[in-house]
C-alpha cells in the first residue's frame, strides 16, 4: 500500500506539472505514453511477442502514433484525425499483404485497435488543453480516478448487487452508482470554482455536472473494457512500469477511455458559457 500511495503522489506531481506547461512538454509527455501504452497492449493481445524483436505491424504502429502526434501538433483540431486513423489503417493493412502468411488478419485488426485505444485516444487531453480554460478542461477526465475510488468504497460498505459478476466479480451495482455521485460531486465543486473565478455564468456550474455525470459512466466502462482485455488473454497486470499499480494501462485504463467524451462534452456544451 505505501509503494502504491507513493506512486500515486509522484503520478499526482507529474500530471500537475505536464498539464501546468502545456505545449510541447504536454504532446511530447502524452506521445511517450503512447509508445509505452501501445507496448502494452500489443503485447497483451499477442501481437508483440516476449522476448521478441518489434515486429513490423508494431513498427508501423509506432510509426502511426508519430505521424498522428505531428498532425495533432499541427493541425489543433480532432476534425484531421481521420487522416491519423486511416494513415494507420492503411499502413498497417499493407503490412499485413506485403509479409503475408506472417501475420494473420487478426493481428493486422488488433494492432490498429491498439492504436486507436490508447494513442489517439489519449491524446485529446492535448485539445482539451489548447482550448479556451484548458488549463482548468484538461483536468477533467482524471476524475476517472474519483470514480474508480468512490466506486470501490461505496462498493465495499453498500455493495450487494453485482454489476458484471462474469467479468468483474467485485464490482456491484451500488459501488457504480457510488462512482459517478463522486465524480458529479468533484464536477460540482470544479464547475464552482471556474464560476467564482473565470467565467461568472452560473451555467458553467450545470454544464460541468452534466460532463461528470457521462464521465463517471463512461469511466467505469473503460474500466470494465480494459479487465475484459486481461481476461481474454489471461493477464493480470499490462506491465510493471509503475510500482504498486501494475502497467500504463492498468492506471490510465479509465482515463483513456473518457478522455474523447469529455473532449467532446465541453466542446460543445462549453458554447453556451464561454
Amino acid at each position: 500500500m505505501k509503494t502504491r500511495v507513493i506512486s500515486g503522489i509522484v503520478i499526482g506531481a507529474v500530471l500537475a506539472a505536464v498539464l501546468t506547461l502545456g505545449g510541447y512538454v504536454l504532446a511530447a509527455t502524452l506521445l511517450a505514453v503512447s509508445f509505452i501504452s501501445f507496448f502494452e497492449l500489443t503485447r497483451a493481445t499477442g501481437v508483440h511477442v516476449q522476448g521478441q524483436k518489434c515486429n513490423a505491424l508494431e513498427m508501423c504502429g509506432y510509426i502511426s502514433i508519430v505521424v498522428h502526434y505531428v498532425q495533432m501538433m499541427v493541425a489543433k483540431d480532432y476534425r484531421y484525425y481521420i487522416f491519423s486513423i486511416m494513415f494507420a489503417f492503411f499502413l498497417i493493412m499493407v503490412c499485413y499483404v506485403v509479409t503475408f502468411p506472417k501475420f494473420t488478419a487478426t493481428m493486422a485488426i488488433t494492432t490498429f485497435f491498439c492504436f486507436v485505444y490508447a494513442p489517439v485516444n489519449m491524446s485529446f487531453v492535448y485539445l482539451l488543453r489548447i482550448r479556451p480554460y484548458g488549463i482548468y478542461f484538461a483536468w477533467i477526465p482524471f476524475i476517472a480516478w474519483v470514480c474508480d475510488t468512490s466506486a470501490y468504497f461505496v462498493g465495499r460498505s453498500l455493495g450487494k448487487h453485482k454489476l458484471v459478476p462474469k467479468l468483474s466479480p467485485k464490482k456491484t451495482i451500488e459501488g457504480a452508482i457510488g462512482g459517478i455521485l463522486g465524480s458529479v460531486l468533484v464536477g460540482v465543486l470544479f464547475g464552482y470554482i471556474l464560476y467564482v473565478k473565470e467565467i461568472h455564468d452560473i451555467r458553467v456550474i450545470w454544464i460541468l455536472v452534466v460532463i461528470t455525470f457521462v464521465g463517471g459512466i463512461i469511466a467505469q466502462l473503460g474500466d470494465l473494457l480494459a479487465s475484459g482485455i486481461k481476461r481474454d488473454h489471461n493477464i493480470k497486470d499490462y506491465g510493471n512500469l509503475i510500482p504498486g499499480h501494475g502497467g500504463i494501462m492498468d492506471r490510465f485504463d479509465s482515463v483513456i477511455f473518457v478522455i474523447p467524451c469529455i473532449y467532446f462534452l465541453a466542446a460543445n456544451l462549453a458554447k453556451f458559457t464561454i
